[in-house]
């Protein structure tokens, strides 16, 4: 196939944008691809950006001609927002292209994308009130909010966006029910899992440190995990990553006297992998519905448990004995787990075995191919 993928690549990378480039190396293998990119970063802001992300012809002209010269019997789109807006779902359908877009999180209904607002969960712009975005102050800036909301809104009621994709990608089961909630007719939804490169030396050996790895945000968690590791008895904990809590959690872990968490920073992806593969399990905390980040396949593959919160797709990892499960922003419970797998190695190592096994039938890049290649045959199929 002739595939062209197309993202917005955030300005700060992260786990989507490295998915993305992967799958492009993926693909590459069978098929004939382009990736169609635009970065958040190169964007000016100010009202012209906020403009041009509601609708840009110049932009959608641009999208067409490189869907004349490249020719693709599929369009699949990941982030549209803000550098591409709603110039692929355009061009594709003035072209006649067959459109897929895998779901990554929920800004199809959100305005920040994350379903969370304020320190909790919510949901109030689902049905369409997208003004909600403006007076809680859903993005760092109230401009931020007024321009993802006016171009959900528009997006949504005017230009009919959803109405334009042949095939939504869903990432887990919890995302796919989700989208049918939201009155996308259930032939036009496909579940299709992320990937994860499978170590062929991955063992269920048990590491030393706890870990958690990812962005430090309140919808993460980490608030809440600093409290129960300090409940469980301050077990050897590492955290790796950034965000815009990376100051307050660090005097939070000084003030409870947490003195065997250690923070990393932000690692590269080697960096990352290397930590993990040292670590005894990971935590993922969530207090968001988080769908299906890809620290914690990593993990799977690599053999460490999972210690999830029951949010999102979080659940859906740890279904077949490769994980505990706790409730989202449960410091006790959350506690009570830590010291599980910070004392049990047979626990860990059990644990571990199944989650190699669940990755290398979930998980691997070959499902995910296949996956992929089945969604782009029936996308086609619903385009002639």
């Amino acid at each position: 196939m002739r595939i062209l993928l197309a993202h917005s690549f955030y300005r700060v990378a992260g786990g989507e944008d490295r998915y993305v480039l992967a799958q492009s190396d993926l693909l590459r293998a069978r098929h004939q691809v382009e990736l169609l990119a635009r970065r958040n970063q190169d964007l000016p802001g100010g009202p012209r950006t906020a403009a041009a992300m509601v609708w840009s012809p110049r932009l959608t002209g641009q999208v067409v001609a490189e869907l004349r010269r490249f020719r693709p019997d599929v369009v699949h789109l990941h982030n549209p927002y803000p550098a591409l807006g709603p110039a692929v779902h355009m061009a594709a359908a003035r072209h006649g292209t067959p459109l897929v877009m895998t779901v990554h999180n929920f800004r199809l209904r959100c305005p920040n994308g994350l379903q969370f607002t304020q320190g909790a969960p919510c949901r109030r712009c689902e049905n369409g009130a997208y003004a909600n975005a403006v007076l809680r102050g859903c993005l760092p800036t109230r401009t931020q909010s007024a321009a993802y909301a006016a171009s959900l809104w528009a997006h949504r009621f005017v230009l009919r966006l959803q109405e334009r994709v042949g095939l939504f990608l869903a990432p887990s089961r919890f995302l796919r029910g989700r989208l049918l909630e939201w009155g996308v007719p259930e032939h036009r939804v496909a579940l299709v899992r992320n990937f994860t490169s499978l170590p062929p030396d991955a063992s269920p050996q048990v590491g030393g440190a706890g870990l958690y790895l990812g962005r430090l945000s309140v919808e993460k968690g980490p608030v809440e995990l600093l409290r129960a590791l300090r409940e469980a008895g301050d077990p050897p904990f590492q955290i790796a990553g950034d965000g815009p809590l990376e100051a307050d959690l660090r005097r939070l872990a000084a003030g409870l006297g947490l003195r065997r968490v250690r923070f990393l920073g932000r690692l590269d992806h080697a960096g990352a992998s290397r930590v993990l593969a040292a670590s005894r399990y990971l935590a993922v905390p969530s207090v968001c519905d988080d769908n299906a980040p890809l620290a914690a396949l990593e993990a799977l593959a690599a053999g460490r448990p999972l210690l999830v919160s029951r949010a999102g797709g979080l659940p859906e990892l740890v279904a077949e004995a490769t994980g505990l499960l706790c409730e989202p922003g449960d410091v006790a419970g959350l506690a009570a787990s830590l010291g599980r797998l910070a004392s049990d190695d047979e626990l860990c190592r059990a644990m571990g075995a199944a989650a190699v096994e669940f990755a290398r039938r979930e998980f691997s890049p070959s499902r995910h191919v296949r996956r992929l290649e089945q969604a782009y045959r029936a996308a086609q199929e619903r385009c002639q």
